[in-house]
C-alpha cells in the first residue's frame, strides 16, 4: 500500500489492521512517512521499543517526533527529551489531548496514531470515539495529514464503525 499516495487523497485515514501483521505495517507506514516530518503518537509500544524496531528494520527515525503515552507507566521518565513529549499514561485523555494540540502547531506533515484500539483498554467507547472525533476536527483545521490505527479485533468493532465516520477514508488491511 502507497500511504504516501493515500494521504494525498485523503486527509485522514484509519488503518484496521490484523494483529499479525501489526509491527510489519507499523515499520512501513514509518518508512513511507518518515521522509518528511512526523508526529507519531503511542499508546501501546514505548518510544523506545519503537525506535529500536524502527532502526532493526532501517526505517529512519531522524524526523520522527514521538508522544509517547507509555513509558511513564512503566519506569521513571523526564516530561520531554530532544524528540519525544512523554504524556502519564493512555488514561490522560486532558494530557494526551493537550500535548497533540501543542503538535498540531508544529509544521509536521504527518501525524500517526498508534493505537485507537489502545484507549479502548483505557476507556470506553464513548470516551474514546469522542476524543478521536475531537482529534479527527483538530486535524482538519491543519495541513497535516493522519492516519490511525486499529487492530482487527471483533470487541472493537462498534468503536471502530464509530470511528470510521471521523476519517476519510477506512483501509482494511
Amino acid at each position: 500500500m502507497d500511504l504516501v499516495k493515500e494521504l494525498s487523497e485523503n486527509k485522514t485515514i484509519l488503518l484496521l489492521i490484523p494483529s499479525t501483521d501489526y509491527n510489519d505495517v507499523v515499520i512501513d507506514a514509518a518508512k513511507q512517512l518518515s521522509k518528511k516530518s512526523l508526529c507519531y503518537i503511542t499508546l501501546n509500544k514505548t518510544q523506545a521499543s519503537l525506535k529500536e524496531l524502527f532502526a532493526k528494520r532501517k526505517a529512519d527515525i531522524e524526523n520522527i517526533v514521538f508522544i509517547d503515552a507509555i513509558s511513564k507507566t512503566i519506569k521513571e521518565t523526564p516530561e520531554q527529551t530532544d524528540k519525544c513529549y512523554f504524556v502519564d499514561s493512555p488514561a490522560a485523555l486532558t494530557d494526551l489531548s493537550l500535548a497533540i494540540s501543542k503538535f498540531l502547531k508544529h509544521n509536521f506533515e504527518y501525524l500517526i496514531f498508534d493505537s485507537i484500539s489502545n484507549l479502548l483498554i483505557y476507556h470506553g467507547k464513548i470516551p474514546s470515539a469522542k476524543f478521536i472525533s475531537n482529534l479527527a476536527n483538530k486535524i482538519e483545521d491543519t495541513h497535516i495529514r493522519a492516519v490511525f490505527y486499529a487492530l482487527i479485533v471483533k470487541e472493537h468493532e462498534e468503536l471502530i464503525k464509530e470511528c470510521s465516520m471521523f476519517v476519510d477514508k477506512v483501509i482494511d488491511l
